[in-house]
């Protein structure tokens, strides 16, 4: 590669990450519903797995009483 070619590629990729990115604006409600939604997938992930667990844990009990 010469040397051209390496500035234009070095000029190309500054070029690039100037050019400002568009953000999208949410309101506090639609974060507030997001956040909820994503707290109820944790929580119900969290219970089924609980319930997993002392389902075998009593099966396993009751497998060696």
């Amino acid at each position: 590669m010469s040397k051209e070619e390496l500035s234009n590629i070095s000029n190309n990729i500054e070029d690039n990450s100037n050019e400002a990115e568009v953000t999208k604006r949410l309101c506090v409600h639609d974060l507030k519903r997001k956040l909820r939604e994503k707290q109820k997938k944790e929580n119900i992930s969290k219970v089924t797995i609980s319930f997993i667990l002392i389902f075998f844990i009593s099966f396993l009990l009751l497998l060696f009483y």
